[in-house]
């Protein structure tokens, strides 16, 4: 690997999306990760269905591209000082286990930072490492409904519904692989490193931002929206007379090209539609009114009409139309890797590009422990050591273990 991360250590002692997700994207761009999981099942996800070929599960096969595996049980000493071992020779620790986990296996801040004080220790949970609830579990579902974002997701006076996507676990990688590269900033300027501590909870709080500030300065609090926004009747979707379509004219000028490519000119200077905050005080009136004339016409017609009038439109797309967009192919933003004995699997791209250094997958998603003793060999372990600690169930090696058995790379 090549990549701007080139060189840096990474021990990911994670589960199901939120480290995972922040050490793969590490990994994408040139950092070694080495994945800790438990000995005989390993990461949550690797169980949940659907499977790839009957032998991955697709959750984790979407996490955890560019790393290598290493099985251990962290509850026996023996686990725990193997892992003590990897992560005083890393430079990078993500960690998105309950808060005090880690601790119980020896593995917590101080004593990692005392024996090797250029670490980087990432922890991302549910609550943040502080607080009355930082010890308590949590999971993406129940931080969309903890911080709010199940109460503004949804349709008006309808139940509550959850983000489609896992937006509070990969908000939550994304910013620790933000703070990751902050505090590998700062070592460069004083050598040293720090704890990094997100959650879930922070996450989600920093995507609500405006629904925050908002509360704050009105003293109302918002709810669900639908397809669109509570300050803005030409900014959701409307069903046109095959199917739905997205509008989203979210300025007086394409405000004044909405009412021409829905031939109502007379809106643009109508007392109740004038401006913005007429706009909203009859937002319920005008929301009829577009909805009835956007009915009478089908989506590609409108697509057309709309983009005429420079006003940003789009149709309702399901994934299997997503992932066949030009665009979609023409930003590499589906690639497809190669499981050795399995078979190609596609998965979403790379989203971040760098012109010099760009990001690359190296390393497919590996079998459990399939890299154990080829990292404890690099760790100074002699395969006598390696035989007994699996005999004590201390860790778990893969298959052919004796001969290296390296994944193909795939580009």
């Amino acid at each position: 690997m090549s990549g701007p991360l080139a060189g840096l250590r990474v021990v990911e002692v994670g589960v199901a999306m939120a480290g995972p997700y922040c050490a793969m994207t590490l990994g994408d761009f040139g950092a070694e990760v080495v994945k800790i999981e438990r000995v005989g099942a390993g990461d949550d996800s690797r169980s949940w269905p659907p499977h790839f070929f009957g032998a991955m599960g697709y959750y984790y096969g979407s996490a955890n591209r560019n790393k290598r595996s290493v099985a251990l049980d962290l509850k026996t000493p023996e686990g725990a000082a193997v892992a003590r071992r990897l992560i005083e020779g890393a430079d990078i620790l993500v960690d998105n286990y309950r808060i005090g986990a880690l601790a119980r296996a020896g593995l917590d801040w101080e004593t990692l930072r005392a024996a090797n004080p250029r670490l980087i220790y990432c922890s991302i949970s549910g609550f943040g490492a502080s607080g009355p609830r930082a010890e308590e579990p949590a999971n993406d579902l129940f931080m969309q409904a903890y911080a709010g974002g199940m109460s503004i997701t949804g349709e008006e006076g309808g139940g509550p519904v959850k983000m489609g996507m896992s937006v509070a676990d990969i908000g939550a990688g994304m910013l620790a692989t933000i703070g990751v590269m902050m505090a590998v900033e700062a070592r460069h300027r004083t050598g040293r490193g720090q704890r990094v501590d997100t959650s879930l909870l922070e996450g989600q709080m920093s995507m609500l931002a405006h629904f925050v500030t908002r509360y704050f300065a009105s003293d109302e609090v918002p709810g669900p929206s639908g397809s669109g926004a509570l300050t803005s009747p030409t900014y959701r979707a409307y069903r046109a007379s095959d199917d739905w379509i997205v509008i989203s004219a979210f300025n007086q000028r394409m405000w004044r090209g909405l009412c021409a490519a829905l031939d109502r000119p007379e809106w643009v200077a109508d007392p109740r539609f004038a401006d913005a905050a007429l706009r909203v005080a009859n937002r319920l009136e005008l929301i009829d009114l577009i909805g009835a004339a956007v009915a009478t016409r089908r989506v590609a017609e409108w697509e057309m009409l709309l983009r005429s009038n420079e006003v940003p439109c789009c149709p309702i797309n399901r994934i299997d139309k997503v992932v066949a967009e030009e665009q979609v192919a023409a930003r590499d933003m589906v690639m497809e890797i190669d499981l050795p004995g399995l078979g190609a699997m596609r998965m979403a791209g790379l989203p971040v590009k760098l012109s010099e250094t760009p990001a690359a997958i190296g390393l497919p998603p590996p079998r459990l422990g399939q890299h154990t003793a080829e990292v404890m060999r690099g760790a100074g372990y002699a395969d006598e050591e390696i035989e007994a600690l699996a005999r004590r169930g201390a860790i778990g090696l893969d298959e052919g273990w004796r001969e290296g058995d390296q994944p193909r790379r795939t580009g």
